[in-house]
């Protein structure tokens, strides 16, 4: 006869009572275990919760989301345990070494979420606090800014730099340009990977406080950056990407024959994505951006990872701190630049984007500058039927002209109209190959 027989209530009976109490045993050997590793490591866990309460939330939602399911293997164990086994496994790996600039810093000098988050830059990103360091030295020591301490006897011009916001404004430039040739998900480019991309670009859209185009809608905003003088490149996109070498050469020459900077969102850049960029990420002088590259080091591919061309690009941007509302003067620098701001004024410019969009009568404008004998040489040459190559370093070239402007020279309407309109046709045709 079977040994589990319904007949056998004895030995049946039995059977479930030796099985009750195994598992009670079980239960409450696990129970003491836990109940003991709190002890053991209770001065343990404090020191990892007090150093690490930013991932107090990720705990939490972790046991929130264990609590949902029922029937869980877990012998019932206190959550004093269970609180404890997550603090040792998540809070301790992401335990911050250090503060530095309002955000965590990891143990290697790596920024930590909070300011991947702040600046909005992938989880996976890093930017080394070395980085940072280097943005404010650049920023503390550029010759104007020594200068304007020296004067105003101050020792920091700068009482806080939003450096989140800095790299903010320049990561959304850096990641469009990428986008242009590569997946936005793409983290390691082999050197073919960079010598197939475009040869520029241009971008639009920044604002200085100053001169016509560059000046914010927000009225309090534009006081601001004119003050702070500082460039706001949050509204800044991509607006002309130059595929080959010809259209870069091509939107240069554009930009110097329309006096160069009437124009902007014309001006070609590398923006620093480029091998030879890249190779001279180091190079420069005393109070130019020099990154440390040793911290973003090449992968075991030979390739570059990200990072590192993102170091390139704020190479090219010479590593400049950006307009926010959260970076604040010396109460003496911000005295001196208020009165500054009312004082200045800026150059003529004309946005691209109004250009084409005919939102700005270009022809007529630039008809207007060139009557006013803005920049005569180039219509000089022009009417003389004189090329700039022709003209660089002509000794005689540049003493005759002197000598023409002296005597009042201005010239010929059909000049300025027939230049005008070369100027139109070129950037009409450029724009049609390049335009984003």
């Amino acid at each position: 006869m079977s040994i589990f027989s319904i007949n056998d209530n004895s030995s049946y009976g039995s059977i479930i009572s030796q099985t009750k109490a195994n598992k009670e045993n079980k239960t409450s050997s696990k129970t003491n275990f836990a109940n003991t590793f709190v002890k053991q490591n209770a001065s343990k866990l404090i020191e990892i919760q007090s150093n690490n309460t930013q991932t107090l939330a990720l705990n939490e939602a972790i046991l929130n989301q264990n609590s949902i399911k029922s029937d869980s293997p877990n012998y019932h164990i206190s959550s004093d345990f269970k609180n404890s086994i997550y603090a040792l496994k998540y809070r301790q790996a992401n335990n911050p070494a250090s503060m530095a600039y309002g955000y965590s810093v990891d143990s290697s000098g790596y920024m930590g979420s909070d300011f991947n988050k702040a600046a909005g830059l992938p989880e996976d990103f890093k930017i080394h606090k070395s980085t940072l360091d280097e943005l404010y030295r650049v920023a503390e020591n550029n010759p104007i800014i020594a200068g304007e301490k020296e004067y105003l006897g101050i020792s920091n011009y700068y009482t806080n730099i939003d450096m989140a916001d800095t790299i903010r404004q320049y990561y959304n430039i850096f990641s469009s340009a990428l986008d242009q040739s590569f997946p936005n998900d793409k983290i390691s480019f082999s050197e073919a990977d960079i010598n197939s991309m475009p040869k520029g670009y241009a971008i639009d859209g920044f604002y200085n406080g100053y001169g016509i185009g560059f000046q914010h809608s927000d009225t309090i905003r534009n006081n601001d950056i004119r003050i702070k003088f500082l460039a706001d490149y949050s509204d800044v996109k991509i607006s002309n990407v130059y595929k080959t070498s010809e259209q870069f050469n091509e939107a240069n020459n554009i930009y110097d024959d329309s006096w160069g900077g009437l124009i902007t969102g014309i001006k070609p850049e590398t923006l620093g994505l480029s091998m030879k960029d890249l190779n001279n990420i180091n190079k420069g002088g005393e109070h130019e951006f020099k990154p440390d590259m040793s911290v973003y080091p090449k992968n075991e591919d030979g390739s570059y990872p990200k990072e590192a061309l993102f170091m390139s690009f704020l190479k090219s941007q010479e590593g400049r701190i950006l307009y926010s509302p959260n970076t604040a003067l010396n109460p003496k620098v911000q005295m001196h630049n208020a009165v500054r701001a009312k004082e200045s004024f800026g150059s003529p410019s004309m946005h691209l984007d109004d250009i084409m969009t005919k939102k700005i009568d270009f022809q007529s404008l630039f008809k207007y500058y060139a009557e006013e004998s803005f920049q005569n040489i180039h219509l000089y040459l022009y009417e003389h039927g004189i090329s700039k190559n022709e003209a660089m370093g002509n000794s005689q070239l540049d003493f005759d002209m002197k000598k023409y402007f002296a005597n009042g020279w201005k010239p010929q309407s059909n000049t300025i109209n027939s230049y005008t309109n070369s100027i139109m046709d070129r950037l009409n045709n450029l724009m049609s190959q390049t335009r984003v």
